[in-house]
């Protein structure tokens, strides 16, 4: 399965592509910073459980077709749960992040809504949710954001 964007939109989902990400989160920083509003992150990353009864006869992978329907099916419940304000991005083939204009309480609602949203044969899906210290860089943030534990829905 391929990963691809034009800079702008991921190919598959048209949710924001990763340097259109980062620039957006670049601005939201100086924004929050200059503002002293609040902001979060949310990762979500869906995985893959064993899929032995969904694979074709004689084969040991489910079609990249298969995937792509779960991706999509997660992309448009993000695009549903979020507001206009906010972005969605697709950061890796099975990672979305979000940049709330919000507290790490709100961002943790939302993650919560779309995990009981979410329900997909095959695939399970955690989360992280940051508060972002405007006084950080984005690349500080983004490691914070790597190395935070990711949570399963309750």
């Amino acid at each position: 399965m391929t990963f691809s964007h034009d800079g702008l939109r991921d190919s598959l989902t048209h949710l924001a592509a990763p340097p259109y990400f980062y620039e957006n989160l670049r601005r939201e920083l100086s924004i929050a910073q200059r503002n002293k509003s609040k902001l979060s992150l949310v990762r979500f990353l869906l995985s893959q459980y064993e899929l032995e009864n969904l694979t074709p006869k004689n084969a040991s992978e489910p079609s990249e077709s298969y995937y792509e329907v779960a991706i999509l099916s997660f992309s448009e419940i993000l695009k549903a749960s979020i507001r206009s304000e906010d972005l969605c991005a697709r950061l890796g083939q099975l990672e979305f992040t979000l940049i709330l204009k919000g507290s790490p309480e709100i961002a943790t609602s939302l993650a919560e809504r779309v995990l009981r949203s979410w329900n997909f044969e095959g695939f399970a899906c955690r989360y992280s949710v940051l508060a972002v210290d405007s006084a950080e860089s984005s690349l500080e943030i983004l490691n914070r954001l790597d190395n935070q534990e990711l949570q399963s829905a309750t």
